[in-house]
């Protein structure tokens, strides 16, 4: 049941991220690129505990998260 409640809320996020940014595509990109800085090493954008997103597997949920409440730099992000 953990799994579900995980996909359910990726789902909600991936929502919420589709208002703020209206491209289905471009969001794919900007999450991906997003992915990638989190990989080399960048901090994260919004305020989250010390090793809440250390782990790989959550840069996606964090990526989202930092669209939705609108602390990325989407311009540096898509350059």
């Amino acid at each position: 049941m953990e799994e579900l409640a995980s996909m359910e809320e990726l789902l909600e996020l991936e929502k919420l991220a589709m208002e703020v940014i209206k491209s289905r595509y471009l969001l794919c990109i900007l999450v991906s690129q997003r992915i990638h800085q989190l990989e080399k090493g960048a901090q994260p954008c919004i305020e989250v505990g010390e090793n809440e997103y250390d782990n790989p597997k959550t840069y996606y949920e964090l990526a989202l998260r930092e669209i939705i409440e609108g602390n990325m730099d989407l311009e540096q992000i898509a350059s």
